[in-house]
């Protein structure tokens, strides 16, 4: 049993990353998707990388490698099995955090992690039950930790045609374009700005109140911010940001002062919705 775990299920995961790599340099992968055009769940747990995927191929073959290397050394007794236990159980923690993030950003998730996270675990098990029952806690709180962060999820809110709008139940600048909205007969959707992602689509156009009116047909969206702006563009008032199917923006036009609730602080939003929201 202790050779198996420190020896034979270390090669077979070494062999598990490098037939993996090999793969991915020839433009395949573990998780060629049946249908071409859908993305697969490596190649979205690749895009929450801020560097190439292929590097964290490397990165497994080091540690995987360095496991492999300590769990032989230390089944010869030439050094201590506590170094085989540090790297094995590190890596372990590693994973954790990488497959537990995708798992609550990614909507598919990368079968070749997995591969790597039950290798880890076989390992630690094969090697040490002690061991593997002391890390279960630790796991499940590191899971649980980032469980309670609010983290982007990789999802569209804008999926067809039609009109959204980012908005606040508690801002009052919001209830004027419903209402004006309402009494038009004027379809739309909202998108609570509580949302994370809505206030990180907010943010990354530098907008910092709500109202947002975002109108997409076809490919062509225009997003509008502030009550006035948005009630004047349905009365043929022009005060929107065009884009266009290049993601070109079209700054020429006229700014008017944009009115609406800063989301900066929706617990102040929350408790004062009859206060003056305009103030930054």
């Amino acid at each position: 049993m202790k050779k198996l775990g420190f020896i034979v299920a270390p090669l077979l995961f070494l062999l598990y990353i490098v037939g993996e790599t090999y793969l991915k340099l020839k433009g395949s992968s573990i998780c060629a998707s049946e249908q071409a055009s859908e993305p697969t769940g490596c190649e979205l747990a690749g895009a929450l990388l801020n560097f190439d995927a292929i590097y964290l191929n490397y990165l497994g073959i080091f540690a995987a490698l360095s496991i492999l290397l300590l769990g032989l050394l230390s089944y010869k007794k030439i050094v201590p099995e506590i170094l085989f236990f540090v790297v094995l159980i590190s890596s372990l923690f590693f994973e954790t955090i990488l497959l537990a993030y995708q798992y609550f950003v990614s909507p598919a998730m990368c079968t070749f992690c997995m591969g790597i996270y039950a290798f880890l675990a076989t390992i630690l098990l094969l090697s040490s039950r002690k061991y593997f029952l002391m890390v279960i806690p630790a796991v499940l709180a590191l899971i649980t930790a980032l469980s309670f962060l609010a983290i982007p999820v990789a999802q569209s809110f804008v999926q067809k045609d039609g009109t959204y709008l980012l908005q606040s139940e508690s801002c009052p600048h919001c209830k004027k374009v419903k209402d004006y909205m309402k009494e038009n007969n004027i379809e739309y959707t909202k998108i609570n700005i509580e949302e994370i992602e809505a206030q990180h689509f907010a943010t990354f156009l530098n907008f910092k109140s709500i109202p947002i009116l975002i109108t997409k047909e076809g490919s062509n969206v225009s997003i509008i911010n502030g009550d006035k702006n948005i009630i004047e563009s349905y009365e043929n008032i022009t005060g929107e940001i065009t884009i266009e199917e290049s993601v070109s923006i079209d700054t020429a036009f006229d700014v008017v002062e944009e009115e609406g609730c800063g989301f900066a602080s929706l617990k102040t939003i929350a408790t004062e919705a009859e206060s003056d929201c305009t103030k930054k």
